[in-house]
């Protein structure tokens, strides 16, 4: 009679040597990262980027310029953090606004970017357009939609309104100010 024994050690022995072989280091120590710990590791890292993105139509529609992107890949959704952010919208080929601001966060592949620390929002060509000054403010760049709930100043000339909260719809060159809404104005 034969004995398996042999056999079943030499199955056992392989079997182990692959698990090793395809186990991570902090796996076979006995550790595993956290999801916050896999979320820290950038996917891809871009310094000096400059984007174009394009409308139905085939037109320049906006383009975003930063000092560095850094992506993230998540299991449902991306990020990318953004430094220096710059983001320039167009109309009929000719650019129409500007914003700036510190940093920035784009989610979901750029459906909405919020723009943080001296944001500055540029009404085309300077000067004599409208200049918007806050801390804070969420853009939708397909929309060509922005909002905010921080203190927002507007500047136009020696003409100034300052209020809590803002929508602005930049394809339609309307700005609503939500609330204490107080304005200086010059008159000839």
């Amino acid at each position: 009679m034969r004995s398996w024994l042999p056999m079943v050690i030499v199955v056992a022995l392989i079997s182990a040597g692959l698990w090793f072989a395809e186990s991570e280091p902090q796996q076979l120590m006995g550790k595993r990262p956290t999801p916050q710990q896999q979320n820290r590791a950038a996917d891809l890292v871009i310094r000096d980027a400059r984007t174009r993105h394009f409308n139905t139509g085939g037109t320049l529609a906006y383009r975003v310029d930063a000092e560095r992107i850094t992506f993230f890949q998540f299991a449902r959704r991306d990020r990318a953090d953004l430094t220096e952010p710059r983001i320039l919208f167009y109309l009929e080929d000719e650019p129409r606004w500007r914003t700036e601001s510190r940093t920035g966060v784009a989610h979901n592949n750029g459906q909405r970017v919020v723009l943080k620390g001296d944001v500055e929002i540029n009404e085309l060509p300077e000067p004599g357009g409208i200049r918007l000054d806050t801390q804070s403010i969420t853009i939708k760049p397909h929309q060509e939609y922005a909002e905010t709930d921080k203190l927002v100043t507007i500047t136009a000339g020696p003409n100034r309104t300052q209020g809590k909260g803002l929508r602005a719809h930049l394809k339609e060159d309307r700005v609503e100010i939500l609330s204490e809404v107080q304005s200086s104005y010059e008159t000839d």
